[in-house]
């Protein structure tokens, strides 16, 4: 099934299925085959409200500007409305966390513009399902994030099962252990795990200058990036070094897009 659908009236997304359940889409092979040329997405993460700020400066260099949870909560969905007119060609995720009331929240970003939104592994499949209708309604996309799960030999169940418009699962180290000292790259070992298990992945947390190399070995879809940048010195020339360095940089979506 193709559809075309246009959100909020911003953008177009253009997606071709031929199967229901995934991950066992038809793109998925196609990403995949993408993941082994280490194709990556640069998501730069908005925290803090004096973070917008600087949109003008990433969109010359992210795929994706994350609104975070924090500035979420602060600004609400003007912040997605801010992001959406000041870098109009780069979608935009709302990092939700939703854990239930699926449907309101899911309406409410994806009415605002975003193109993506979190919703937690710990949620019930009921939230799961709720979500993912409303997503596919506007031609969004979902993504997983295991936050909860930090730090378990698994991080999901084996025979989890998602909707169709569910397209990541995000592989997240909480920013609260490691402002605690807890500086361990082994959530960077779980992408391949779930590569394995047939999962595009978003992989978040201590990534920088200092872990970039590492990140591109395990060859996440997406790559994730907050105060690295936003916080740096000089965030447009920290935003760029990372991006010149990442092979096939703008690839790695669950959809031809471009």
């Amino acid at each position: 099934m193709q559809t075309s659908l246009e959100i909020a009236g911003l953008w177009q997304i253009s997606t071709t299925r031929t199967t229901v359940g995934w991950p066992l889409w038809s793109c998925r092979t196609r990403c995949i085959k993408q993941s082994e040329r280490t194709a990556l997405l640069l998501q730069v993460a908005f925290d803090k409200p004096e973070h917008l700020a600087l949109l003008p400066q990433m969109k010359a260099f992210a795929d994706i500007i994350e609104i975070g949870t924090p500035l979420l909560k602060r600004l609400g969905l003007s912040a997605i409305a801010t992001a959406r007119e000041l870098c109009p060609e780069v979608m935009v995720l709302a990092d939700t966390k939703t854990v239930d009331g699926g449907q309101f929240e899911a309406d409410m970003v994806f009415g605002a513009g975003a193109a993506f939104m979190t919703v937690l592994s710990c949620a019930s499949s009921a939230t799961h399902e709720t979500v993912g209708r409303r997503a596919a309604a506007f031609g969004a996309t979902v993504i997983v994030d295991t936050i909860t799960e930090a730090g378990k030999a698994e991080l999901l169940p084996l025979n989890a099962v998602f909707p169709e418009s569910f397209g990541y699962i995000a592989v997240h180290s909480p920013t609260d252990e490691r402002l605690a000292g807890n500086t361990s790259t082994s959530h960077f070992d779980a992408v391949r795990k779930m590569h394995d298990r047939g999962f595009l992945v978003s992989l978040a947390g201590g990534i920088g200058p200092d872990t970039l190399e590492a990140v591109i070995a395990v060859e996440p879809e997406i790559l994730v990036v907050g105060s690295a940048i936003t916080e740096s010195a000089n965030p447009r020339e920290t935003a760029r070094w990372i991006r010149d360095r990442l092979p096939n940089p703008g690839r790695g979506w669950p959809w031809d897009r471009r």
